[in-house]
């Protein structure tokens, strides 16, 4: 018997979204993006307590930013889902090049839900924290950029495939294992099996104890500290790198 092409996400039985549960956590799922995210995101990304962890998304981060981001995500999900629609009744499970899921959300006990946040799995763009990256022979100002063309160009589910993650979530919702369960289950249940991902980096400033638990409880393996390797929001930090390789 054929599987469907959006094997192993649900539907909501109500309206349609996609989602995928988590084991330990039966009030959380995982989802596709909402427009209707727009006016949320900006709050918890200037909570102090999740904003102090984030380099990428400006701050304060205003709903400008917000409209952009998440219409850029609805339509990159729709592309994906349209790939999978179109390769319904192949014999194989078609590999994409990300994951239709990655909005944290709370079930509420009135049915309702809200978000609480997000996982994005995306492929290395420069390889500078590339493994072995350091011995490279070619000028250390060179190769990783084009190691990260290359790496871009490659086809969905090629095993050489160096990607990366980042992942936050409210601090209201901290301490729980949320985290934890909700990249296990994007991981094991979407990332490897559906995008063939094999090889992957995580990189937490060096004081964020909580997320280099959240890698390490997923498999990743600590490989070094590097001094004062990054500058947000006015202030150097120092990074830990960590490493994930998949053997099936």
């Amino acid at each position: 018997m054929l599987q469907s092409q959006i094997h192993p996400l649900k539907a909501n039985p109500f309206t349609g979204e996609l989602y995928l549960p988590l084991d330990h956590h039966p009030n959380i799922i995982l989802t596709t993006p909402r427009l209707s995210d727009i006016p949320k995101l900006p709050d918890l990304l200037n909570d102090p307590g999740v904003c102090i962890w984030l380099r990428g998304p400006p701050y304060p981060y205003e709903i400008e930013h917000s409209e952009g981001w998440v219409t850029k995500l609805v339509e990159e999900t729709e592309e994906i889902l349209q790939e999978l629609k179109d390769a319904e009744g192949n014999d194989t499970l078609k590999l994409v090049g990300g994951s239709p899921v990655r909005c944290i959300r709370e079930i509420k006990e009135d049915g309702t839900d809200a978000l609480i946040g997000d996982i994005h799995l995306r492929r290395c763009e420069t390889m500078e924290l590339a493994p072995g990256m350091k011995n490279n022979s070619e000028s250390w100002e060179d190769s990783p950029k084009l190691l990260g063309v290359a790496n871009m160009r490659r086809e969905n589910g090629d095993p050489e495939i160096l990607w990366s993650v980042g992942y936050f979530l409210a601090t209201s919702h901290s301490g729980q294992g949320i985290m934890t369960s909700a990249f296990k289950a994007i991981l094991e249940q979407w990332a490897i099996p559906r995008m063939g991902i094999r090889r992957m980096i995580g990189e937490t400033y060096a004081e964020n104890y909580g997320s280099q638990r959240v890698l390490e409880k997923n498999g990743f393996v600590f490989r070094e500290i590097l001094k004062e390797h990054l500058e947000a929001k006015g202030k150097k930090h120092d990074i830990c790198v960590f490493d994930l390789n998949v053997s099936l």
